[in-house]
């Protein structure tokens, strides 16, 4: 889409999904003059909190969604789970709104097996991997225990998934695994990685590609709970990441902001996954003394030009969870005496074991933050 400065200015941006990322999207759309919608399931939603319009209503009612892209002209996405009915619907059915990312990328980032196909087309190393199903369950799998196996759409930190460690437990997960005949599944490969990356990118209209470099991730119980930037690894493969995520990007058409997540094992790079939007991992930038990785999306979908110099600093990123969550919004407060901290929280109704309430930032080094900040 080429647009001029004046449509540029007038857009309306409406995204699919109303959670914590549609939030901080709107929280950079409407300074910049852009109207926010936001279209999901959920009522009083983070993003409706935050100012967008919002439009309650199912992903697979056609017509709820006619009538909500009628009031857009740029369709985005905070959460990738959308039914893939839906998404063919958006490619083939809408001619007067931009649709960035496209629905296509959706849909091999929301299928496990067709995201690692994608990955093996281009050419990257990922974990061995084999498409399980009824049909498929009396196959030898040539890949040695233990594995993950996950379903192969809508997991995310850690649901959907189980480690095999023998033949035994793959026995008796077989037992369950299909009562109803038509559930898939991937098995996949465990691999001993001795650290977690992952790289924030944003790609805008005329293909140019802004990044902010490899970031380093730990997780507690499968949900990401501290964020390093910049990522304590050789320049040759914070390198060799950004190159993988680029290509990735290019071979998607891909418009607006994407994280991509690696292993890395012995100085090589294994590509994990990746989410067609926004990332947790990429929380960071909020605090990074540049630009935002929701700033970025909403100047790429919107047809801005890429910003000239995107210089991030060394910024840390701490998860703040439903667990014990009293406890830990008083230890972030008190944080908030030294100016280095910025909390940012998503105004969920409900503090759930293992919800996401919000995230706090520290705009420095590891070796330079408060030990309170690791008990959030």
């Amino acid at each position: 889409m080429t647009s001029s400065s004046k449509e540029i200015q007038n857009l309306k941006i409406g995204v699919l999904g109303s959670g914590q990322l549609g939030q901080m999207m709107c929280l950079e759309a409407l300074p910049l003059g852009y109207e926010f919608f936001c279209y999901s399931s959920d009522e009083n939603s983070p993003s409706e909190k935050a100012g967008a319009v919002a439009t309650v209503g199912s992903y697979e009612s056609l017509s709820d969604l006619k009538t909500f892209l009628s009031k857009i002209d740029v369709l985005s996405f905070e959460f990738e789970n959308i039914p893939k009915t839906t998404l063919e619907y958006l490619e083939k059915e809408t001619k007067n709104i931009s649709i960035f990312p496209p629905p296509k990328a959706l849909v091999i980032a929301q299928d496990r097996y067709l995201e690692k196909s994608h990955f093996r087309k281009l050419g990257f190393r990922t974990a061995e991997f084999f498409h399980l199903t009824k049909d498929t369950a009396q196959f030898d799998i040539a890949i040695s225990y233990p594995w993950i196996i996950k379903t192969l759409r809508f997991g995310y930190d850690g649901k959907g998934q189980v480690k095999v460690k023998d033949e035994t437990e793959y026995k008796t997960f077989l037992e369950t695994a299909f009562r109803k005949g038509e559930e898939e599944y991937l098995v996949e490969e465990v691999i001993p990685f001795q650290k977690e990356i992952s790289v924030i990118l944003t790609r805008f209209q005329n293909g140019e590609i802004v990044c902010y470099g490899a970031v380093e991730n730990e997780h507690k119980n499968h949900i990401l709970d501290l964020s390093i930037y910049p990522a304590r690894i050789p320049a040759g493969l914070n390198l060799e990441a950004i190159q993988m995520a680029s290509k990735l990007a290019e071979s998607l058409d891909y418009v607006g902001t994407l994280g991509v997540e690696f292993f890395l094992k012995e100085n090589q790079i294994f590509l994990n996954e990746f989410a067609p939007r926004p990332h947790n991992t990429g929380h960071y930038t909020q605090d990074c003394q540049s630009l935002s990785q929701f700033q970025l999306h909403v100047l790429a979908i919107t047809g801005n030009l890429p910003p000239t110099d995107v210089r991030p600093k060394p910024t840390l990123m701490k998860n703040i969870l439903g667990n014990e969550y009293k406890e830990s919004l008083s230890v972030a407060r008190s944080l908030l005496k030294d100016d280095r901290y910025q909390l940012h929280l998503y105004g969920k109704k409900e503090a759930k074991q293992g919800r996401k309430m919000g995230h706090m930032n520290f705009k420095g080094n590891l070796e330079d933050v408060n030990s309170l900040f690791h008990d959030l």
